[in-house]
């Protein structure tokens, strides 16, 4: 089930595609590889809610997905990135959410921030 939900994610024709990126996040692990084979996709929504969906999945295997997206070139993309790797919980992520903390970006950083604070509680 989750092929088909990804195959109109990848329809580049449908302008609502991002809605299938929160749709997908609902078959959980599942869906890992399918989302985290969208990270690279052009739409920012897409890799926007993506992120957002293997956060809310909290699995491991999404450590290193997720720390790759911390070096997006957008900033909202950084953000969500930040955030989602303070729910995956996962304290891996520390060292590379420090670095992002040095972000030009106000929001990023504290994004950032808070889920070295969230790691760091356990």
């Amino acid at each position: 089930m989750p092929e088909r939900t990804y195959q109109k994610l990848k329809d580049k024709g449908n302008a609502e595609r991002w809605k299938y990126a929160v749709e997908l996040g609902k078959h959980g692990k599942a869906a890992i590889d399918l989302l985290v084979s969208s990270l690279s996709d052009e739409d920012k929504w897409v890799r926007y809610l993506v992120i957002d969906a293997l956060g809310n999945i909290r699995d491991p295997q999404v450590l290193n997905p997720l720390v790759a997206a911390l070096g997006d070139l957008d900033q909202d993309v950084r953000f969500i990135a930040a955030e989602a790797l303070g729910r995956v919980g996962d304290p891996k992520a520390i060292e590379a959410l420090e670095k992002t903390c040095t972000s030009d970006n106000c929001y990023v950083r504290i994004a950032a921030e808070e889920a070295i604070d969230r790691l760091k509680q356990g």
